[in-house]
């Protein structure tokens, strides 16, 4: 008999929410062991559990594990269980899921099992996890599993099976075969990179080897992207919150693809906010002997659901000889192909200014003083359709675009957080706008009589400025920053206004003038786009 306790530390939940979990759980353990004819004994108080697995036949070894989920594709904890019998108790992180399996089996015939069905048709995109200092999850196929979808003790073989290999780089090949679409590679070596690879087979024939991947064994475990996604399950996830977007279109769905899904309907987008889960990272200081020699790995596009101008791609470093990144990222439309290039010394970088309902593809390419090293595969990406609240086309002759895609400097007064590209178009006001970008979702908005005098903050009479994303030819109340009351701003002349649609005056705004002003905005017009 083994005994196997778990300890799970209160989250922030209600006890109806663990409760709920943790009834989840025993039915899942239930379901797994009925299928192989064992026993169980659970006992199960508020935040423990103790399960006493009996085994069918005293020579019968018992293999099993825990694996916790978040709402991440990689599991954030994997628990072996003991051997012969022996009983074991830990401490498990409050995750939102957990998939306890166990299962009698052979002594010589020792092997992880996986979930899915084989497909020949084309090479499989491999992606890995870390979930312990030497072993990893792979996972391959359309979609990756979560852990309720798993029939983790019935695959039959027989229906077509996957050969995974795997080698410390330019080492000898290993080999494991799996019935589905998902194993863990365990007794690996840390500080160490491996390559892998996945191979589908049937019995009609055998499939191409996926592209090679290369994975750096932490001697501490990470997760799958560098950005929490686990502490943060009810934000990031694998799929959108509505399969299609605001105009009705299929969002883009993909098992490298992560959706940021807690944007609300009238909030404008912001890379800004979006970049906070994403930790800045300090630059290594070692000496390189050499160009970097394995590709990054993991390379993921994380999208906010409602917002096309942009992605954040994040990657994993693979070595300690790269200093920064090439990101390209490649569209196709009716002028031809369309390439940007931009460089980062992080693991992950936002890339903006996307066109709405456009085809991508992004690849990373590791980079230091001594020369480049092998690009990522590159991965798809299909944006979504624009806003219609955020204004791409207005005819007639009420805006005249000056300057397009070219930036121009233009004389503006000094309250401004943003010290970006200047561009200038001209309104119906018979003014000029002026913008200065923070990033391209982050911009302070300005207004001039003439296109060479100078450029002047814009006050608001009964808010903080909200409504100026008219502005840029936004429907939406944008966000602002740096709202202080007038008396607390430098007294100084500028346009205001009250409400959205009035002309605007121009007077002393700030000081005692009870007309306040603000140093951004986020209207979810990305600029310069089509401005």
């Amino acid at each position: 008999m083994n005994k196997y306790s778990s300890k799970v530390p209160k989250p922030e939940k209600s006890i109806e929410q663990v409760t709920k979990s943790l009834f989840l759980l025993l039915l899942q353990i239930k379901y797994l062991l009925r299928r192989q004819n064992m026993k169980v004994r659970i006992t199960a108080t508020e935040d423990t559990i103790v399960m006493k697995f009996l085994r069918p036949h005293p020579n019968t070894k018992l293999e099993g594990y825990v694996l916790g989920y978040g709402s991440s594709i990689f599991s954030k904890q994997f628990i072996p269980l003991p051997e012969k019998g022996q009983p074991y108790m830990s401490e498990m992180d409050a995750e939102p899921k957990y998939l306890v399996a166990v299962q009698p089996i052979p002594t010589n015939k020792l092997k992880k099992h996986c979930t899915g069905k084989v497909q020949l048709e084309k090479p499989l995109h491999l992606v890995i996890g870390s979930v312990s200092p030497t072993s990893v999850l792979l996972s391959w196929g359309t979609l990756l599993k979560t852990p309720y979808d798993v029939n983790v003790m019935n695959e039959c073989i027989e229906d077509g099976h996957y050969t995974v290999r795997y080698r410390e780089k330019s080492r000898k090949w290993n080999y494991q075969t799996c019935p589905t679409s998902d194993t863990i590679i365990d007794n690996l070596k840390p500080n160490m990179v491996y390559e892998f690879g996945v191979q589908p087979s049937t019995k009609e024939g055998t499939g191409d080897w996926s592209r090679p991947l290369y994975h750096n064994i932490s001697s501490t475990v990470t997760k799958g992207t560098h950005f929490d996604i686990n502490e943060n399950s009810s934000i990031f996830r694998p799929l959108p919150a509505s399969d299609v977007d605001f105009m009705g279109k299929k969002r883009f769905v993909a098992p490298h693809v992560i959706y940021k899904t807690d944007k609300k309907p009238d909030e404008p987008c912001s890379i800004t906010s979006s970049l906070t889960y994403f930790p800045e990272e300090e630059g290594g200081d070692q000496n390189v002997t050499s160009p970097p020699k394995v590709p990054p790995s993991n390379l993921t596009v994380v999208t906010v659901e409602g917002c096309p101008s942009f992605v954040i791609l994040d990657w994993e470093k693979s070595d300690n000889e790269t200093r920064e990144y090439e990101v390209v990222s490649t569209s196709k439309g009716p002028n031809g192909q369309q390439v940007s290039v931009q460089t980062t010394n992080q693991t992950h970088t936002a890339v903006e200014n996307l066109k709405p309902s456009s085809s991508y593809e992004f690849k990373v390419t590791p980079k230091n003083e001594l020369g480049s090293g092998p690009s990522t595969d590159p991965v798809s990406f299909s944006t979504e359709s624009a806003d219609p609240r955020v204004s791409e086309y207005v005819s007639g002759d009420c805006f005249l675009l000056l300057f397009g895609n070219i930036s121009f400097p233009f004389k503006a007064d000094s309250h401004s957080e943003c010290n970006g590209k200047q561009y200038v178009k001209r309104t119906w006001y018979r003014k000029f706008v002026g913008i200065q970008l923070c990033n391209s979702l982050r911009y302070k908005i300005y207004l001039s009589d003439s296109l060479n005098g100078k450029f002047y903050n814009i006050g608001d009479q009964t808010g903080f400025g909200e409504d100026h994303c008219q502005f840029v030819d936004s429907f939406l109340d944008g966000r602002t920053g740096s709202q202080m009351t007038a008396d607390q701003l430098p007294s100084r002349p500028g346009y205001f206004r009250a409400l959205r649609q009035e002309p605007v005056n121009f007077g002393e705004i700030g000081g005692k003038s009870h007309v306040t002003y603000v140093g951004w905005y986020e209207c979810g017009t990305p600029i310069p786009g089509k401005w």
